[in-house]
């Protein structure tokens, strides 16, 4: 089963993220931390996709395994922030605040027929 990893230190933003994923991709894990907490979260899950603030990505990267699928959450979208995203190894960004549209189109490509959303 994939599983979601959304780190954030902000308790509301990180539950109201995790809530919309459990919506949208029923049969995936999603796990709910603060950053702080990456190291803990990539022992359990070493697989998982990590949704987490461009601004935390560095901090949590030396946390999470190598190879680890990012996909950053950033209110700037402009040329010098995907340079930056991409310098920190990011798989995709996503503009916040993030709605279930945008987390949708990034996330279905990336947790591929595993992460599939129930039959209607």
């Amino acid at each position: 089963m994939p599983t979601i990893a959304v780190l954030d230190d902000d308790a509301s933003t990180r539950d109201a993220l995790a809530g919309m994923l459990r919506d949208l991709f029923p049969l995936v894990r999603v796990i709910a931390a603060r950053v702080d907490d990456a190291a803990a979260v990539a022992e359990r899950d070493a697989g998982t996709l990590v949704l987490i603030e461009l601004a935390a990505v560095e901090r949590a990267r030396r946390w999470l395994p190598a190879g680890a699928r990012v996909v950053a959450l950033t209110r700037e979208m402009g040329p010098d922030t995907l340079l930056r995203a991409e310098a920190l190894d990011v798989a995709a960004s996503v503009r916040a605040p993030a709605t279930t549209r945008s987390l949708r189109a990034v996330l279905e490509l990336m947790l591929g027929p595993d992460g599939a959303r129930d039959p209607d």
